[in-house]
């Protein structure tokens, strides 16, 4: 068991450090390295805030941090490094303006938990390189008949980090260091710093870790003996293609008969001098080897003549072809190199035999895909993106501080840990002040768009989480492949389900925000089947007005509380309106075009009026569209969710302190159904006592549910604020008629009353 670990750690320390030296016959772990590097990475890697609210400023910081420290090119041995070792230790370290992110081997580092899981101090133990003083010691003279160089190669060193919350010990020697040495033993010199960061800014990972502890495995640990023997069979298989790979001559001649002399190089042979021992640094020395007619040539060959003539009747000559490797043997290596592959979580490419079509052979590779998904997790979820979070932590109470600073604030002095409870509960209120002060300073800074100078540091923004996506699929998908998706993005759309969750399907790597700013132009296919499906509904309606009830030939069917199509005609404006109101932002191409944001404007772009407007309800709120539009500088404004309004009834329901018709729109929390009642032609629904085939009375019908305009309802003067001498005019003609004619009835329309039979 100890050799076999012992030859494991050989053939992966061959591979990772890229050292040919090293024999090794079995590609297992450098096939299996490659597939999870494949499927891990992909097309690369992209980092990005979960919430970004002033101006990108987050996304801009990771993308800097990124590039600092190279971590698109460095992603490949991270992934060797975590996947052999079974852990791995990601340490945190500013610089002058950027942050560097160092990646520590299982042998480097030590880690040390406390008894709720958190770190309490990391131990690291690295070596570098420095320059040496020029002298003549630098001078290189490995090389004595080469060029000699004068170029400083540098000495190494070492550096003992012991890492904790409140403070970090460095130690720099010129000797070697290891962990089971005391730290007060540790040759070099020791400084003490203090942790500014309050924090350790490590992040341990793990690859297979056991249970809930704090231990990883390595990739290939658990199947060494595995690898080992397919090791030793491959190695035996080869050695049996090169013993067997040339055929055998054989004869019943006599050699020299058989292989013939000259060629295009000197045959030769060892004389008798290189037989008792002289050597010549020629190899092919004339007064140590001569020319043998009949030997082999300089690369172990036989040259056997084209032709052998004279042979007898009872001579024999032939070539012995053997079995290199049997089917057999072939066959067994093949699967046994399969069932590892398999337990490792991977899968075999060069021998598949589940795989038959494409589509098999492609879905194989599912099983690929979500072993290297929980790897991903691994080192992006909780490594890489949690050190983004520390930093994004750090800039922000960087910004926290400058700007206590820039206004002069300061911060109360943190007491001994020996001071008594007296001066813990003043500091503790002191601080609580201070912080209140810097939250009024900052949100007032956030109103106006302005910073105090010689501020650093990232907005504070609420949620530290970073998220990751992968740049792009193992496989491209072809135009086929986009076409079928686009089907299906365009059926869920035809069942009702929301355009952003259909878009998944097509965009699966976007986020919901991206997909609202994908949908800013303009729909209109679905407007147009919106529009359609309102006309029809209200053609609909329109018959149902003209078509007489059949058990109340009085009242049209549209009264019967039962056939009500309001509600789905909201329901249609309403999903009318959710498909124009995504895309959040407004951004024109000339600045000036941008619309006032000022509150006291009353009509502003997506129809959005101010708060204080009489003609909105207590529970709507001021923007009538899907987002609110940013401020017009450079950092931007908070992003509001996508929310999408809901359509309010036209027609009150209540008594007189209602709103009139028209009144805009509410905010939806629920369907516009469940918020109000909802009024029909001639009726509403007051109460559920209804059977079902019993219709309204008419004393339950609205004072205003009566023909005519609603207008008259409500304002009852309109008619004689519109045309004043409208009445005069009417009277006075009556009184100009005959006396004949004015006693007889003025004739006009009839019309019957919805609740009675008499006319009005």
């Amino acid at each position: 068991m100890a050799d076999a670990k012992a030859r494991l750690q050989e053939i992966i320390n061959a591979y990772i450090d890229k050292d040919s030296s090293v024999t090794v016959d079995t590609g297992i772990v450098a096939s299996h390295l490659a597939q999870m590097k494949m499927f891990g990475i992909r097309q690369g890697v992209e980092f990005f805030p979960g919430q970004d609210n002033f101006g990108n400023q987050r996304k801009d910081f990771i993308d800097r941090v990124v590039k600092y420290n190279q971590l698109d090119v460095r992603l490949d041995s991270i992934w060797d490094y975590f996947l052999c070792d079974g852990t791995g230790l990601f340490y945190i370290r500013p610089t002058t303006k950027n942050y560097r992110i160092y990646y520590f081997r299982e042998h480097e580092y030590r880690t040390f938990y406390n008894v709720d899981g958190d770190l309490e101090e990391v131990v690291v133990i690295y070596s570098y390189k420095v320059r040496r003083g020029n002298g003549f010691g630098s001078i290189n003279t490995t090389n004595l008949v080469g060029k000699t160089t004068l170029e400083n190669t540098g000495t190494k060193r070492y550096i003992r980090l012991s890492i904790k919350a409140k403070e970090i010990t460095e130690t720099h020697s010129e000797s070697e260091m290891s962990f089971d040495m005391p730290e007060f033993m540790a040759p070099g010199k020791t400084k003490t710093f203090v942790n500014t960061l309050n924090f350790i800014p490590c992040v341990e990972i793990f690859n297979n870790p056991k249970g809930f502890s704090n231990e990883g495995v390595g990739e290939f640990d658990a199947m060494a003996n595995h690898i080992i023997t397919h090791d030793e069979m491959v190695r035996t298989m080869r050695k049996n293609v090169q013993f067997f790979g040339n055929p055998t001559l054989l004869s019943s001649r006599p050699k020299t008969d058989l292989i013939e002399a000259g060629g295009d190089t000197t045959i030769q042979r060892p004389s008798i001098a290189a037989n008792s021992g002289f050597t010549s640094p020629s190899s092919l020395s004339q007064s140590m080897f001569k020319a043998d007619p009949v030997s082999r040539s300089i690369d172990g060959q036989i040259r056997v003549p084209r032709i052998i003539a004279n042979l007898e009747p009872n001579d024999r000559v032939g070539y012995i072809v053997p079995d290199a490797i049997t089917g057999d043997q072939n066959a067994f290596a093949r699967q046994y190199r399969e069932e590892i592959r398999t337990a490792l979580g991977g899968v075999d490419e060069l021998s598949i035999s589940a795989g038959v079509t494409a589509t098999e052979y492609k879905s194989l590779f599912g099983r690929v895909s979500a072993t290297s998904k929980k790897k991903a997790n691994a080192v992006y979820t909780h490594g890489i993106c949690r050190c983004f979070e520390l930093i994004i932590y750090q800039e922000e109470q960087l910004f926290r501080r400058t700007l206590a600073a820039s206004a002069g604030f300061e911060k109360p002095v943190q007491p001994s840990a020996d001071a008594p409870p007296e001066e813990y509960s003043a500091y503790e209120e002191a601080m609580k002040a201070f912080e209140d002060k810097l939250k009024y300073l900052l949100m007032a800074c956030i109103e106006t768009g302005q910073l105090p100078p010689k501020v650093q540091g990232l907005i504070p923004d609420g949620d530290l989480t970073v998220l990751w996506r992968w740049l792009g699929p193992v496989y491209e998908d072809s135009t086929q492949d986009i076409l079928n998706n686009s089907i299906v993005v365009r059926n869920l759309q035809e069942l009702g389900v929301d355009s952003i969750e259909a878009l998944k399907y097509l965009f699966p790597s976007k986020t919901d925000e991206e997909r609202a700013e994908m949908l800013s132009g303009f729909p209109f296919r679905m407007v147009n089947e919106l529009q359609g499906a309102y006309s029809a509904f209200a053609k609909l309606v329109g018959g149902m007005m003209q078509t007489p009830h059949p058990q109340a030939p009085d009242l049209p069917m549209a009264a019967d509380p039962r056939l009500d199509l309001t509600p789905y005609l909201y329901r249609t404006l309403e999903a009318l309106q959710k498909e124009m109101s995504y895309a959040g932002r407004y951004r024109p191409v000339d600045p000036t075009d941008e619309p006032s944001t000022d509150s006291s404007s009353s009509e502003q772009l997506r129809g959005s009026v101010s708060t204080s407007s009489p003609s909105l309800p207590s529970g709507s709120g001021g923007v009538s569209g899907g987002y609110e539009l940013p401020p017009s500088s450079t950092t931007g404004g908070p992003q509001l969710p996508i929310r999408p309004y809901s359509v309010r009834p036209p027609i009150p329901t209540g008594d007189g302190g209602q709103q009139p018709m028209g009144i805009g729109i509410q905010q939806s929390g629920g369907p516009a159904e469940l918020t109000s009642s909802i009024p029909v032609p001639g009726s509403t629904i007051a109460s559920d006592e209804l059977q079902p085939s019993q219709l309204r009375a008419a004393s339950q019908l609205p004072q205003y549910a009566t023909i005519g305009s609603a207008d008259l309802v409500s304002q009852p003067d309109l008619l004689a604020q519109l045309f004043p001498n409208l009445l005069g005019s009417i009277l006075g003609a009556g009184s100009k008629l005959p006396e004949s004619e004015r006693s007889k009835p003025v004739r006009s329309k009839r019309v019957r009353g919805r609740g009675s039979s008499n006319s009005k």
